[in-house]
């Protein structure tokens, strides 16, 4: 029978061993490189010269010996090559994981504060590019500072919209020096809006 979670239980997280295929694949490539590389060098320089002294043996006995001990090398010397071959990789991406995965979860967060749904970034432990995690954190604060100054700045400039909009419906005559006082009262404020960005003028 499945048990299920306690509620407000964190549940367990299912780290991938791949998040970036195109960038993993492509750190693996330079292990890959080397293990066929050296595989070549050791059947064209070790390998290659003993099988032609076994087959230049002129002793068929010596020969078969010969010949079952090159083989015996064989079955024991590539499958090491391969495990230890495959062991990298394995480390290899496991490596390679800590840059994709921060970058993967940078990508992420940044992408949802562009939509306005910031969350801090956590880099897991032994992750590379944490400098980036307080960078994010620094960066979504200001997000939200800027917001919320824009914000209120708006909210002033619209208040005094409304109060000359209910002004004109009410059939009040404004003068022109109150209007040239109100819209420059309204550049001022919204001058101050980072946002918003008014040239200033020279």
């Amino acid at each position: 029978m499945a048990t299920t979670p306690a509620p407000g239980a964190r549940k367990p997280v299912r780290r991938r061993l791949i998040v970036d295929g195109s960038f993993q694949l492509r750190a693996l490539l330079p292990l890959v490189v080397f293990v066929v590389v050296y595989a070549a060098l050791i059947a064209g320089l070790a390998f290659v010269p003993l099988h032609r002294k076994v087959n230049a043996e002129p002793d068929p006995g010596v020969r078969a010996i010969l010949r079952a001990q090159l083989d015996n090398l064989h079955w024991n010397f590539w499958p090491l090559l391969g495990t230890a071959g495959l062991l990298a990789a394995y480390v290899g991406l496991h490596w390679s994981l800590r840059v994709a995965g921060p970058l993967y979860r940078l990508h992420r967060s940044l992408s949802e504060m562009a939509e306005g749904e910031a969350k801090p970034v956590r880099f897991r432990r032994g992750d590379e590019c944490k400098i980036f995690e307080e960078d994010v954190a620094q960066l979504d604060r200001k997000m939200k500072l800027i917001a919320t100054r824009n914000r209120d700045i708006l909210l002033g400039v619209h208040g005094q919209v409304k109060r000359l909009a209910d002004r004109v419906a009410a059939g009040e005559i404004i003068a022109r020096a109150d209007l040239e006082d109100w819209v420059k009262s309204a550049l001022a404020q919204l001058e101050k809006a980072p946002e918003i960005g008014l040239p200033t003028r020279r």
